[in-house]
């Protein structure tokens, strides 16, 4: 049975440890390198409290869930794809139902800027 992973092309990128607050804001205390299927989403819109434009991302990465032993502990870290900084918003598992086996992990990706720690 096929899995996201063989139908589309993986990519490099490097999970984020952020360390959230603090004075320089929230900043990288560590990163691993991993792969995963990523889907670039993004636009742009206005704030819905004002008429100032703002740029939102959807994108997506489809990681392996063998790299994650903690769900519970990915959101408000991060990743970074292609050099650009995404903050992890939320967390689904793809559960094969034949198998009983988790198959992948869906991130869902804002765009971040993160400090140096």
């Amino acid at each position: 049975m096929e899995t996201v992973f063989d139908l589309f092309q993986q990519v490099d990128y490097d999970f984020l440890e952020v360390a959230r607050g603090g004075i320089a804001g929230n900043t990288v205390i560590k990163r691993e390198g991993l792969r995963g299927v990523f889907k670039l989403r993004a636009g742009s819109g206005n704030s819905p409290t004002s008429e100032m434009e703002v740029k939102n991302s959807t994108a997506t990465l489809h990681a392996h869930p063998e790299d994650y032993p903690d769900i519970d502990a990915i959101v408000g870290n991060g990743v970074r794809v292609a050099g650009v900084n995404y903050e992890i918003t939320s967390v689904t598992g793809g559960m094969n139902f034949d198998t009983g086996k988790m198959e992948h992990l869906t991130f869902s990706l804002q765009r971040a800027d993160y400090g140096v720690a």
